[in-house]
């Protein structure tokens, strides 16, 4: 049967934030922080009196502000006005911010490390995006002992989460699903040739994706000069080709991409069975982004060609975000662990002075005992008792230290008011 978990006692922490769920863009970009704004945000939040640690979460999609309130009533009140407000007062009105407490603040942010408050369900980049808000509340020196704790504890069920569950299994973007498409025909990534047709925002977003898993081996063509040349300067290490030579290309490609905005195909059945006759037994994969479609579709019955347009690629993410929301319970069950252990450290923290008190009690038993008795033995014996009796009190208090800290691999906690009052360690004068 498994144990009982700790029981619960309340964090201080406070969280206010918004994100992709209760406020639109053109609200969420005038509160996001970065790089100098970021660093004085969290200066300017220390510096009041109501607030003890800050931490800075601030992303495409949310901006979250952590702190360890030093007096309830001003906190919220200090986070709103330096991070939010006085930026953008209609981000106050209701259902614009959300604003947790305690433990609760605390599993939120477990569930932004692990990619379940994501606007796409699992996507891995928030982790390190959480580590980077760490890290820099760390290099600014706003973070403390408690925040320190929490984010490390979020880092760990974001991790476990990636690690024990399928929670990013799968592609749910467009450009994630070609590279899934990708390894499902071809060996390796790394030696596949890959030409892409337009040089649009969706090319560039593809291009990206196929660099990030390990192309190698990427020619783009476009009709636009300009638009090709403004291509190159964010992607330097892919080729070009002449739009008119596209099919020369296609010829001597494994996988074609095409996104352009043209109204008809810029890729027909004929380019296709033109191409594929000059390269007998060699499989091409064809997909396309583009609306209408760019490619077409009567290509799709040359023989070894494998045709995806955005339908097919959108069924192929929607299997894939299933299987992601059927992980849902498994990574809760995580969270819910990392939170019983983040508990425990706090009540441990929290025990260390009634430990401290309850050693000085024992010590003053100790040493009163000790005095009254002396007078019963030969004065050479007195340190090999001082010794022996030091030694005693220490084992007795042993397990019951690391029992109050925790530490003793139960999943429970004592009540530390039951402590106080067995042992009387609200009395002064014991």
């Amino acid at each position: 049967m498994p144990a009982a978990p700790a029981s619960r006692q309340d964090l201080p922490l406070l969280l206010v934030g918004t994100d992709h769920r209760c406020a639109p863009l053109e609200l969420r970009e005038r509160v996001s922080y970065a790089g100098e704004a970021a660093e004085e945000l969290l200066v300017h939040l220390l510096a009041r009196p109501e607030l003890g640690e800050a931490v800075l979460l601030s992303t495409c999609n949310r901006t979250e502000v952590y702190v360890k309130p030093r007096q309830d009533e001003g906190s919220y009140q200090a986070v709103l006005e330096l991070a939010f407000s006085s930026r953008v007062p209609e981000i106050t009105e209701e259902g614009r911010l959300y604003v947790k407490r305690g433990l609760e603040a605390a599993r939120h942010l477990m569930g932004v490390a692990s990619g379940l408050q994501s606007m796409v369900l699992g996507e891995p980049e928030i982790h390190g995006q959480v580590k980077q808000a760490a890290t820099l509340a760390d290099a600014v020196g706003t973070s403390g002992t408690l925040l320190r704790k929490m984010f490390q504890a979020a880092l760990k069920a974001g991790s476990r989460a990636r690690t024990e569950t399928a929670i990013t299994g799968g592609a749910v973007s467009l450009g994630y699903a070609t590279v899934e498409l990708v390894k499902a025909i071809f060996k390796h990534i790394e030696a596949t040739r890959i030409l892409v047709i337009g040089a649009g925002e969706t090319g560039r977003l593809a291009t990206r994706n196929l660099l990030d898993k390990g192309a190698q081996r990427i020619t783009v063509t476009n009709r636009s000069a300009d638009r090709l040349a403004d291509f190159l300067e964010e992607f330097p290490t892919v080729d070009t080709v002449d739009f008119d030579q596209r099919n020369s290309a296609i010829t001597v490609s494994d996988l074609v991409v095409v996104t352009t905005g043209a109204s008809e195909p810029v890729v027909t059945a004929a380019d296709v069975r033109s191409a594929m006759g000059r390269r007998p037994g060699h499989p091409l994969l064809l997909v396309d982004l583009g609306v209408p479609r760019n490619i077409e579709p009567a290509a799709s019955r040359t023989e070894n060609v494998f045709l995806h347009d955005i339908d097919s690629l959108e069924k192929l993410i929607q299997r894939n975000l299933k299987r992601r929301r059927e992980e849902i319970p498994q990574v809760e069950e995580i969270l819910e662990q990392e939170l019983d252990h983040l508990n425990g450290w706090f009540r441990g923290l929290e025990a260390e002075p009634l430990i401290a008190r309850l050693q000085k009690q024992a010590e003053k038993v100790r040493r009163q005992e000790l005095q009254s008795a002396l007078g019963n033995f030969p004065p050479e014996t007195h340190d090999q008792l001082d010794r022996l009796t030091r030694a005693l009190v220490r084992k007795i208090l042993h397990h019951p230290s690391m029992r109050l800290r925790g530490r003793d691999g139960r999943d429970t906690l004592p009540h530390l008011d039951l402590v106080r009052e067995l042992f009387k360690l609200d009395d002064e004068d014991e």
